[in-house]
């Protein structure tokens, strides 16, 4: 079976990328918002929230995308659950057992805002909202880093796979790049 972590879509049902087309949007969106901020402040940003968490979004997206393609389960119904998905994904790696344990507590903070999102509308305790509320730039940024880094041990792992269209990348980030968020003017203010 292929895995679903080629560079490009060639325009067929099969080859689709929606993983890296859902990975592109998120990078437009943090871009787009990181020079907004850097030029106004996060006071300044018009529809700050829901830029978060539409990037939230795509990147959550992007991600549960590319773990469940690289962890089919065709023997089952179901998919596993997306934090088992990275650890299966995350032992079968190379990855020091410091920088899994990272990723891994990353992701479970991650997917509680991400199911927050999904879930989002009018619920008993309002938990939903209160979460959302509490997204911020630099959060976001943790969540970027986090997805850069689940995609590149997902590229190490499948590059010397031959049913892969990987051998001229190392890194999602010749691909994609993501705006730094500390090294934008008028840092202070971001929030």
């Amino acid at each position: 079976m292929p895995y679903y972590c080629r560079r490009e879509s060639a325009g067929s049902a099969l080859s689709t990328n929606l993983q890296l087309y859902s990975l592109r949007k998120a990078t437009v969106g943090w871009n787009d918002l990181v020079q907004a901020t850097a030029a106004r402040g996060a006071d300044g940003v018009d529809d700050l929230k829901e830029r978060l968490a539409f990037i939230l979004v795509c990147l959550g997206l992007s991600l549960l995308q590319l773990l469940g393609q690289n962890s089919p389960s065709p023997d089952k119904d179901r998919m596993d659950e997306p934090r088992a998905l990275l650890r299966k994904i995350l032992n079968g790696s190379h990855v020091d057992r410091l920088t899994r344990r990272c990723l891994n507590n990353t992701f479970k903070d991650f997917l509680r805002y991400y199911d927050s999102v999904r879930h989002f509308g009018k619920n008993r305790d309002e938990m939903n909202y209160r979460i959302i509320d509490r997204l911020t730039l630099q959060e976001l940024d943790r969540f970027c880093c986090m997805t850069i880094e689940v995609w590149n041990t997902v590229i190490a792992m499948y590059k010397g796979d031959d049913q892969n269209d990987l051998n001229e990348i190392s890194s999602i980030c010749e691909i994609v790049s993501f705006n730094n968020l500390a090294e934008q003017p008028g840092r202070s203010d971001l929030g």
